[in-house]
């Protein structure tokens, strides 16, 4: 099934300008909201509701975040005194620390609308563990997030617009070509920083496949940004300055030429977080944009992926050979990972 026309950025605009107090996130929780796509969507959301609708905004950012952070969102609150913006501190590759966000975040609310996960980095400066002993790359973009999706989902149940999980990292590049008898790069001598961006969109794809298959009254969306310049071309390297340097000799002038502005990049994610393009209660679709499918080729039940055109993608022949093994063995193994911290 091939993908969907991309939505242009002028319908874009358009149904965010017709966001209303049926589509428009009350409660939200943000994991990588200070910086990058996850930053730029924080603020569109943060500064629709002006004048209109309150909003308790959660912003999950590491520590030694926290004075950059809040300047930032002291800015926000004062161009909006009606948002709410709540500033979590926390390790987001430590599941432990995961699982204490959400206790407190559960102690606070009884639903929720929005979880809009984008922490993460391309590790191209080599292999970094955490005290967990995760692979800091993997933790950040795959298990931790679907621990937060784990612990969240009674309050994504509850919420009356039908909750909304976001995920930004490779929804539609799915390959088959991943270690199944090395899924975290157990083996010595088997990382590398292409290899761990492979499995960690293809793992975050099939658990949350899984995951949407299991909670279908919960949205569940795997987006590919595309390139945006956000500042990510110089993370990611460790002491590795020559790669840096090389990267940016040979690739930045491709992020000038190809990369969508950041203005057009917040305008996408707050699109994927209030459309109905993606079922739910969000914005009704107007001609000619078509409801989403999913990765199943229909337009509810499952997760659905994403390009950086906002058009959805079945990636149908990809999907049905992981769904055979792969699918099986990555939940069993995001299981046993996350379960000691449910």
């Amino acid at each position: 099934m091939p993908t969907q026309p991309g939505v242009t950025r002028q319908h874009v605009q358009a149904s965010n300008a017709r966001i209303d107090g049926e589509s428009y996130p009350r409660t939200a929780v943000f994991v990588g909201g200070t910086a990058g796509t996850g930053e730029l969507a924080l603020q569109e959301l943060a500064l629709t509701g002006k004048g209109k609708w309150a909003a308790r905004i959660y912003v999950v950012g590491r520590s030694e975040s926290a004075s950059r952070v809040n300047k930032s969102l002291d800015r926000l609150q004062a161009q909006n005194p009606d948002v709410e913006l709540i500033w979590t501190p926390g390790e987001a590759s430590l599941l432990a620390d995961v699982k204490r966000i959400c206790t407190e975040v559960k102690a606070k609310e009884k639903s929720l609308d929005l979880l809009f996960l984008s922490a993460g980095y391309a590790p191209l400066g080599g292999r970094e563990e955490t005290s967990e002993g995760l692979n800091v790359s993997q933790s950040l973009s795959h298990y931790s997030r679907i621990l937060f999706i784990q612990h969240l989902l009674p309050l994504l149940k509850a919420s009356t617009t039908q909750g909304r999980v976001v995920s930004i990292l490779g929804g539609g590049l799915e390959t088959t070509r991943i270690d199944l008898d090395n899924l975290n790069f157990e083996k010595p001598g088997s990382f590398s920083g292409m290899k761990c961006q492979t499995h960690n969109l293809v793992m975050q794809s099939m658990a949350m496949e899984q995951l949407a298959e299991d909670n279908k009254d919960v949205t569940f969306i795997h987006a590919y940004p595309g390139l945006v310049k956000t500042g990510n071309l110089n993370r990611g390297w460790r002491d590795r300055w020559f790669l840096q340097l090389l990267a940016n000799i040979v690739l930045a002038p491709l992020f000038w030429i190809m990369a969508f502005s950041l203005e057009e990049s917040k305008q996408r994610m707050f699109y994927l977080a209030t459309s109905a393009k993606y079922g739910g209660h969000g914005v009704p679709l107007q001609e000619p944009v078509a409801p989403g499918l999913t990765s199943r080729g229909e337009e509810t039940g499952s997760v659905f992926l994403v390009n950086h055109l906002c058009a959805t993608v079945t990636n149908e022949k990809v999907m049905a050979e992981l769904r055979k093994e792969a699918k099986g063995r990555i939940w069993a193994k995001t299981t046993e990972v996350t379960q000691p911290y449910i």
